[in-house]
């Protein structure tokens, strides 16, 4: 059993922005499909979570860009899980051009039951506790602790969840969120916009038909966004830190 995937990649049209770049959604959809690949080669892909009632749910996501790869770039991804905790695991992740990192990502990660909601221990589901993994870690320490509060000076942006959002889960995939706080800068901003890291947590499943506000507030760091549900509960906050 193989504790990492490794596999090459082509950067086509799709997968580039206005600037012939990755685009940021893009990276995080890289890195997405890669885990899932490797969950499947190893014996918790998807039919085998749905075996166990299972289904897979990002907690928080970090990444980490030095230099974001460019159109018809071939790239190299790879992937590697951390030893599963008692319900919570890292999946680490890194991106090479010609061996050099361009970027890296860490996702916390965690398995619910999906009649129930609740939250599983790897064994209930048939994760391979006894797989070594590899010793290596990025995009360590604490992930950010997240204390925006919707404020209506900041009041942003609003969005209608649709059906290209929703994943397998039947709820908005967490690229998805991305893709929407990404999607509501113009270019004008974008262009100006030398992303070094973003980190984004997830707080409460939006579904389809739901009518988002995003909130963003700017400082000397980047830029801090709110997602908050029609209920006024929070689905996710996210960070770009610049350069």
């Amino acid at each position: 059993m193989r504790n990492y995937l490794e596999r090459d990649d082509i950067l086509s049209t799709s997968k580039t922005d206005f600037r012939g770049e990755l685009r940021l959604s893009g990276l995080f959809d890289l890195f997405m499909d890669l885990a899932a690949e490797h969950a499947e080669t190893v014996g918790v892909g998807y039919a085998d979570m749905l075996s166990h009632r299972a289904f897979w749910l990002a907690v928080r996501t970090r990444v980490r860009i030095y230099q974001m790869p460019r159109y018809m770039d071939q790239v190299r991804a790879r992937t590697w899980p951390a030893q599963p905790g008692n319900v919570k695991c890292d999946r680490f992740y890194r991106l090479t051009r010609d061996g050099e990192t361009v970027a890296e990502g860490r996702t916390e990660w965690v398995a619910q039951n999906v009649d129930t909601g609740r939250i599983m221990k790897p064994e209930e589901y048939g994760y391979p506790v006894d797989m070594t993994p590899l010793p290596e870690r990025v995009c360590d320490g604490p992930f950010t602790r997240f204390r925006e509060k919707p404020d209506p000076a900041n009041l942003w942006a609003e969005y209608t969840v649709t059906s290209r959002d929703i994943d397998t889960g039947r709820h908005m995939n967490n690229v998805a969120y991305v893709r929407m706080l990404l999607g509501a800068f113009p270019v004008a901003e974008l262009e100006d916009m030398d992303i070094a890291e973003a980190e984004i947590s997830y707080s409460a499943a939006c579904r389809e038909g739901e009518r988002l506000r995003i909130y963003r507030r700017g400082d000397e760091e980047g830029w801090h966004m709110l997602v908050q549900k029609p209920d006024g509960s929070t689905a996710a906050q996210m960070v770009l830190r610049v350069r």
